[in-house]
């Protein structure tokens, strides 16, 4: 079984369901520390039909919890939400597929979340649904894990019985690759590049997965897909 483990983030960007695509399961790491600035509580759309990009933010509960976990985070309040969707609307109404995906991530985003973890493994998953990925999602608190960096991405794939793993390119700082055949495990670079796809305006590149899917709708499956390969 090939597996891919990543911190739970705010609608991902392409790369990151390239690598879901290239493996049978994704484990969601949300025990690990929290971030102070990081794509855990944000993400990039474009800002409303400039030739520039904008953040969409997550507030969340910090004063007196340093060193908490993704999944201890609270997310402060629920004034966000009309912001995120508003900007959503403006920037997206008019663009092909918007009808098809906007109403859902209104749902979503208007459910109350217990912490941040939990609300964007559900947008992932409802994502990952709209590109056709089936890989299995596995949550880390399921599973007895132990070590550091590469020694836990090592105890996560004998948590769960696997064969394979593959990191994408900017975990290179802290892959040990030795200590995964050691381990008797076989460890894959993604090897990905930043589709071009059509925006109605000049292209930015690396925005969430959502500006893809309000622009070319269920096209979006194949360009993820093909977007990235297992290096030889």
């Amino acid at each position: 079984m090939i597996i891919s483990a990543h911190q739970p983030v705010y609608m991902p960007g392409t790369i990151l369901f390239n690598k879901i695509a290239l493996s049978d399961a994704i484990v969601f790491i949300g025990h690990v520390q929290m971030e102070k600035t990081s794509w855990q509580t944000r993400n990039r759309i474009r800002d409303n039909g400039k030739d520039q990009d904008m953040y969409l933010s997550v507030p969340i509960r910090k004063k007196g919890r340093f060193g908490q976990s993704i999944n201890e985070t609270e997310i402060d309040g629920s004034r966000w939400v009309k912001k995120h969707l508003k900007s959503l609307d403006y920037t997206y109404r008019k663009r092909p597929f918007f009808d098809e995906y906007y109403t859902q991530l209104e749902e979503l985003l208007n459910q109350e979340w217990p912490n941040l973890a939990a609300l964007n493994i559900a947008l992932t998953s409802k994502i990952m649904t709209w590109l056709g990925l089936s890989a299995q999602i596995i949550d880390s608190r399921d599973l007895s894990i132990t070590g550091h960096k590469t020694e836990m991405l090592i105890s996560i794939c004998k948590a769960v019985s696997a064969t394979d793993y593959v990191s994408n390119p900017g975990a290179a700082a802290y892959i040990d690759e030795q200590l995964f055949d050691d381990a008797g495990l076989r460890h894959h670079w993604q090897k990905y590049s930043s589709p071009v796809y059509e925006q109605g305006l000049p292209f930015l590149a690396d925005l969430s997965i959502i500006d893809m899917l309000f622009n070319i709708g269920p096209e979006s499956a194949e360009v993820v897909r093909l977007s990235g390969r297992i290096a030889d």
